[in-house]
This record gives structure tokens, sequence and C-alpha cells, in this order.
């Protein structure tokens, strides 16, 4: 009996999330400027939206945003993480002047400057700076990455996150609470780790070593 009720409660908790993402659906064409929506086809828009009302918005195909706000990006002040609750959803490609939302990539992103969302899970490229909460799959921008949770690859001038499990490439690297690979830079910081540091300076939680440093 208890299983039962377990199972007749999670079904309907994704009953719900789903009605969330499909209460419209739009085919070949629409804007992801609306609310509870999911577009197969392409999806088009300027701006994310600005109030605190969720979107719930599903994009299964090309997500064109121009021109972004991430062309403006780089007047943030400090860190693009957005640890939130995710509201849209892109299934394919997107490409803009700079995506910066609540947003899960599953795909490609492709932003000419500078991006953030809550989740990226496939590939991620920006001109300057990449910030995803989660990142699974492959980051790669010309200035700074950053994550909390970076399962895969970051490639970037800067590369920093909390906890790592995977691969840096980059002039400086930095895995601030955990990392679990491989850190290929010139600087390369980590702490709690269990892999290996090739760069010109390398420090983790028990040496400063140049050229290569290690722990398992």
């Amino acid at each position: 009996m208890k299983n039962t009720t377990i199972l007749v409660i999670f079904l309907i908790s994704i009953k719900v999330f789903a009605q969330d993402f499909n209460e419209k659906t739009r085919f070949l064409f629409g804007t992801f400027h609306t609310q509870n929506t999911t577009i197969n086809g392409i999806s088009v828009g300027a701006f994310p939206q600005f109030n605190d009302e969720k979107r719930f918005v599903r994009t299964n195909g090309i997500r064109l945003e121009i021109p972004g706000l991430g062309l403006i990006g780089l007047l943030a002040n400090g860190s693009l993480i957005r640890k939130e609750e995710t509201d849209e959803i892109i299934n394919g490609l997107n490409i803009s002047g700079g995506t910066m939302g609540n947003v899960s990539f599953n795909g490609i992103t492709l932003a000419f400057l500078v991006q953030s969302g809550t989740e990226n899970n496939g590939i991620a490229i920006a001109g300057l700076w990449n910030g995803m909460d989660n990142s699974n799959g492959i980051q790669i921008s010309g200035l700074l990455n950053e994550t909390t949770y970076s399962n895969g690859i970051q490639i970037a001038l800067s590369n920093s996150t909390e906890y790592m499990s995977g691969i840096q490439i980059g002039g400086a690297n930095y895995a601030n609470e955990k990392m679990v690979g491989l850190q290929i830079g010139i600087w390369n910081e980590s702490k709690n780790t269990k892999g290996i540091q090739l760069g010109l300076w390398n420090i983790n939680e028990k040496r400063k070593l140049p050229i290569i440093n290690w722990n398992f």
C-alpha cells in the first residue's frame, strides 16, 4: 500500500510538471515571450521576461534570441550563476547575442558575448563569459567559464567551479570545493583533490608544486 501511494504521488507530480510546459502547443513557429507553451519548430524573441511570473516555456528545435540581454551582460556585478528554478527549457539549438535567464539548455547554445542559465546539458559556447549553475558537457568561452557543478570539460582563459568532475583547460583553473579529474593550465588550484594538475604552478590541499601536482 505504501509503495502504491508513493507511485501515485510521483505520477501526479510528473503530470503537473508536464502541464506547466504543455498547456499550449505551437508548431513550426512561435515566440518564447509566452506562458505555459511548448513550441515545436522555431521560437524567437528579444529578451527574457522581466518579472517574477514563471513562464514555463519549452522549445523543441531552434531558439533565436536577438539581440539578447547578454550584450550588456559584462555589466553584471559578480557571478552569473543563477541558483534559481528553471522556467524555460531548450531542446536543440539556441543562438543569441547572449541568453540570460532561468533556462535549461539541452543541446547546443551559442552566445555572441555572455550567457547564463540554470543548466547546460550539451555544449555551451560564449564569446566572453559562460555562467551555469550545473554544466554536464562542454563549456567554451573566450574569457571565463563558471559553474557550481561541472561534469565534463571547461575551456577558457579562466575556469572556475565549486565541484568539478572532468577536465579544466585554461590559463587559470579553480575547483574551490572538490576536484576529481584533470587541470591543465598556467595556474591550477583545487581542494579535496582526486586527480592531476599540470601547469606552471599547481596548488592542492597537500602541496604546491610546479609542472605537476597530484592527489589520490
